[in-house]
């Protein structure tokens, strides 16, 4: 087994240095609220990620700017393995009484944009719910872009680790250097978090609510504390709409963004998989909305459509967040609801699950092979924005999509050791492997604590899986990937 160790090694001390930085904020914020214990965890652990990873980044000179491919699988699933833990000792150090597993499952959840927890968030110290909206801000573009977008120097090498972790079937580089691409990438992120919390500053929420809302739900997270009697705020349309369309901007993909910064508006416009996934969204809206009116959820049909729109979205987005009782909606609209958050937003975007493109060609390939079938002889290319999907594409979005439901199918039966009832246990899977946070049964709440530390531990390790496009977790259960006579790449 060989691999680039020293660049490896740099990686990661320069992530950890990051992550340190980033503590400083609810640092503040725990001095601020007088939270003696989460201050003084946030601090000790902040010291020593920045001591650690400031110290190897400069003992760590001469390092190879190009990896292989393997490697770059191993770089991104060591330096989220760090974040992770790291991430996890604030939690437990800030003396509330939380178990490891709790809090590894908390700062997974965190940085997986996941937005589910396995304690009670209403009694969280409110520096540690900041601390998991910046984990989740900072894990929703990718801790491997952000360093490339800081530490060019990885070159070539970079770009093959963001491919490993940037969430879609293709990663597409932009500019002449990826590192280029990154940083446009990270100012627009920026850009979408600043407009969200100018949005919200005008409204009932205090700065500090403002905060962790916008962070939590541009990064389509979840994590949002609506709680009208904690947070000392009304949950008005007003808020509902900004969130809404907070996390419809978060899911979609940042090539738009981009094409929009270089003034290709209509090619941004025309985005094929925007355009599917608006569609999408418009039609479980009404599906939704007209379920909820007739069956008498709500009484106009203003109501049902405006709250249809925003748990669609939420659910397609992958932010997860509640804004109604879905408990009590009819099975038809919680039918609509999971299919959407098993397609999940677009590719290149902070949302998680299968990705709107990797639907829409499976969509093609079912319906080609029902055409060939009809006509044997015919040679019908899978087309998208007018141009055929190549085979090896094809055969790759094919073999990812059997993939996920064969893990979803198996996690299912992993987690019905735990004995929930059936709804709970298969919307557990859901909501932990589509990076949802939330789904039906007693996960309405996205409330984790119910399953033991073996299920929690399965959970996270599902999040991450779901987080990372299944690959850069599954290879490390591969025989090849550790054989380097058979790794050429």
């Amino acid at each position: 087994m060989t691999f680039n160790h020293r660049l490896i090694f740099k990686t990661v001390s320069v992530i950890l240095l990051f992550e340190g930085i980033a503590m400083l904020i609810p640092f503040g914020f725990a001095c601020y609220f007088n939270e003696i214990t989460s201050a003084t965890s946030l601090f000790c652990t902040m010291i020593v990620c920045i001591v650690f990873g400031e110290t190897m980044r400069r003992a760590v000179t001469k390092t190879k700017k190009t990896i292989k491919t393997r490697e770059g699988f191993f770089v991104v699933i060591v330096a989220w393995f760090c974040v992770i833990l790291v991430g996890a000792m604030p939690y437990y150090l800030c003396d509330q009484g939380y178990s490891f597993m709790d809090c590894l499952f908390e700062s997974c959840a965190g940085w997986t944009t996941t937005g589910a927890t396995a304690v009670d968030m209403v009694a969280m110290p409110k520096s540690m719910v900041l601390w998991k909206t910046i984990s989740s801000w900072l894990g929703g573009m990718g801790i491997i872009v952000l360093t490339i977008s800081i530490f060019p120097r990885l070159g070539i090498g970079g770009q093959k680790m963001a491919a490993a972790e940037v969430p879609g079937p293709e990663l597409e580089k932009l500019t002449a250097r990826f590192g280029d691409t990154a940083k446009i990438s990270y100012k627009i992120y920026i850009a979408l978090t600043a407009l969200e919390f100018l949005l919200l500053l005008p409204t009932d929420m205090s700065p500090y609510y403002a905060l962790i809302n916008t962070l939590s739900t541009i990064s389509t997270a979840g994590i949002v504390d609506l709680s009208s009697t904690q947070a000392g705020f009304i949950i008005t349309p007003y808020i509902k709409g900004v969130l809404a369309c907070s996390s419809l901007a978060g899911s979609i993909s940042f090539i738009a963004y981009f094409l929009l910064f270089i003034g290709k508006w209509r090619e941004a416009l025309h985005h094929y998989e925007i355009k599917i996934y608006i569609c999408i969204i418009l039609v479980s809206t009404c599906i939704v909305s007209i379920s909820l009116f007739y069956s008498g959820v709500y009484d106009s049909l203003l109501s049902s459509l405006g709250n249809g729109f925003v748990q669609i979205v939420s659910f397609a987005s992958t932010s997860g967040f509640i804004i109604a009782d879905i408990g009590s909606w009819p099975t038809t609209c919680k039918i609509v609801l999971i299919c959407v958050a098993l397609i999940g937003g677009c590719s290149f975007s902070t949302s998680g699950s299968i990705k709107v493109i990797r639907a829409a060609v499976g969509f093609k390939l079912i319906m080609r092979g029902i055409y060939k079938r009809i006509h044997p002889q015919s040679v019908k290319p899978i087309m998208i924005q007018g141009k055929p999907v190549s085979a090896a594409n094809a055969s790759s979005i094919t073999v990812f999509l059997l993939l996920y439901f064969a893990i979803f199918i198996i996690s299912i039966v992993l987690l019905g050791l735990e004995n929930q009832d059936m709804e709970t246990t298969i919307c557990s899977a859901i909501a932990a492997f589509t990076n949802n946070g939330t789904c039906f049964g007693k996960m309405t709440g996205s409330y984790f604590g119910i399953y033991s530390g073996f299920g929690k531990f399965y959970c996270s390790i599902l999040m991450l899986a779901g987080r990372l496009e299944l690959y850069s977790v599954i290879v490390l259960f591969s025989h090849s990937f550790w054989n380097s006579d058979r790794a050429r790449s």
